[in-house]
């Protein structure tokens, strides 16, 4: 009985303490449900400047940061997510450099020199249906644009030549049974 009535009487004062927070301090009482969480500012000049100094690790750290920050305006993030691909092509990463350009072509699908940049990729990686795709589509948005031409009539040449070679080689035998 002692316990009950000594628990009995502690919440009212646990009542009246939660009160008085809540009138005297009520920034401190609970923590606002709606407001946003606090960002740094986004700074573009960080990654502009590693790209000028072309250290290749600071342009991993400070452009991945503005990449992943979701304040980062489009224009920004997309001149981040290439310049990050570029260090992932010049290190031989090849996927992640096209998990850039594929991010970098979401953002702006008309930029010819990103599909012709990943058909590269594409075609380094042995995939040369991906390649052709993004060579033409570079040559669509660009027909100027020269190296996108000379990388398909490469491709268009080196698949030719596959087919001629496929055609002539003997095919292999079925054992018999």
């Amino acid at each position: 009985m002692t316990f009950r009535n000594s628990y009995v009487g502690s919440v009212p004062r646990v009542i009246s303490v939660l009160l008085v927070l809540c009138c005297v301090a009520p920034d401190r009482a609970w923590p606002a449900v709606n407001e946003p969480a606090v960002t740094a500012p986004v700074d573009s000049a960080l990654c502009v400047a590693a790209v000028a100094s072309g250290d290749d690790e600071k342009i991993l750290a400070v452009c991945s940061t503005l990449i992943d920050n979701e304040k980062t305006e489009r224009p920004d993030r997309l001149k981040a997510l290439i310049a990050r691909a570029g260090v992932y092509m010049r290190k031989d990463e090849t996927d992640r450099a096209i998990a850039d350009y594929d991010a970098a072509l979401r953002l702006d699908p008309t930029q010819a020199v990103l599909f012709n940049a990943r058909g590269e990729l594409w075609r380094k990686k042995g995939d040369r249906p991906r390649a052709v795709r993004d060579f033409g589509a570079a040559i669509k948005l660009d027909p100027q644009l020269d190296v996108a031409r000379a990388n398909y009539k490469a491709l268009a040449q080196e698949i030719e030549r596959i087919g001629v070679e496929m055609s002539v080689k003997p095919q292999p035998k079925a054992p018999l049974k």
